[in-house]
């Protein structure tokens, strides 16, 4: 993960366009790995890397709205958690946190060898107000949380797999057919640092149990450190180039909105020489060096022209971009 530090101009895209792009030229990059099939259009004759169209920006939006909502229930499950008395850890397996109509649902227990589900501590909070998180009975769970816990396990086995890191957050998302969707984020304890990349998506029948898809969404895990640099300038931002998918990912701009302090997020593909600035608070910025491809997803899920107001800019990058 490429930091920069310190420069903010007003006419940004410019700046992102000739700061970025020229440190991307000379890279090899690896593509296609795991992109869905329809997501996505090609950009301009000359590109042969698919790249997101507005339907594709939109999904990436609203499902890291989800993620953000699901990581922030958890979040305040867990904190409810620790905070008991007398806690039976070895009860404590494995978490979850999963929505139902009438709110969010946080698990904690343990999964035998037949895939049966024990939770030992539940807790609930409105879907809207994730603060409200609260002890539940555990005799007012609404049915068999199994197949989630199923899920969660295969997933979060194969992500400490693949990246060789443990500490680890699953998000759960249930799909209209009555699949599972787990996304595997990376997690941290340590306020100054926290993790990029090293996730996967899973998708499983509502058994739990038969796994319909497995992507893993980057190559490698990024580590961001917000320690003042050599000479006391302070983080502002990240770029790193997306070398398995043509655009932003909706796990990036979770994390983007769970840790504001992070400032801000440019993922940049070289092939179509267009870079997506991503905020925290939900928008998506598209620069290019074609006037008309420059766009913006507001926070509300519309589109609109870019933003070119200065509170807005990325700040230049002060070093290398790293792949």
């Amino acid at each position: 993960m490429g930091g920069w530090r310190t420069m903010r101009g007003p006419a940004f895209v410019d700046e992102v366009l000739m700061r970025v792009f020229p440190l991307l030229a000379v890279a090899v990059l690896f593509f296609g790995c795991g992109a869905r099939s329809g997501r996505v259009k090609p950009e301009g004759p000359e590109s042969t890397v698919a790249v997101p169209d507005d339907a594709e920006l939109r999904r990436v939006q609203t499902r890291a709205k989800y993620l953000f909502d699901a990581e922030r229930a958890a979040i305040f499950a867990t904190d409810r958690l620790l905070i008991q008395d007398a806690l039976d850890r070895s009860r404590m397996e494995w978490f979850f946190t999963v929505p139902r109509e009438d709110g969010w649902y946080s698990l904690f227990g343990t999964l035998d060898d037949a895939g049966t589900f024990t939770p030992a501590y539940a807790f609930k909070a409105p879907r809207d107000d994730v603060e409200q998180m609260a002890p539940l009975p555990l005799n007012a769970l609404p049915g068999d949380f199994s197949p989630v816990a199923r899920a969660v396990k295969t997933s979060m086995l194969a992500t400490v797999e693949a990246f060789a890191r443990g500490s680890i957050n699953p998000v759960v998302f249930l799909e209209e057919d009555g699949d599972l969707t787990v996304y595997v984020l990376q997690g941290t304890r340590d306020p100054m640092r926290f993790y990029l990349g090293g996730d996967l998506r899973f998708r499983y029948g509502p058994d739990g149990r038969t796994q319909r898809e497995a992507v893993r969404l980057h190559k490698s895990v990024f580590a961001i450190s917000l320690e003042p640099g050599p000479d006391g300038e302070l983080y502002q931002g990240s770029a790193h180039s997306h070398v398995l998918f043509g655009g932003p990912l909706e796990t990036e701009l979770a994390t983007l909105m769970l840790y504001p302090e992070l400032g801000a997020l440019t993922v940049i593909h070289a092939a179509s020489r267009i870079a997506y600035f991503l905020t925290p608070d939900g928008a998506i910025r598209v620069l290019s060096e074609a006037p008309e491809r420059q766009r913006m997803l507001k926070p509300d899920g519309t589109f609109g022209p870019l933003d070119m107001e200065e509170e807005a800019a990325p700040p230049a990058p002060a070093g290398q971009v790293d792949l």
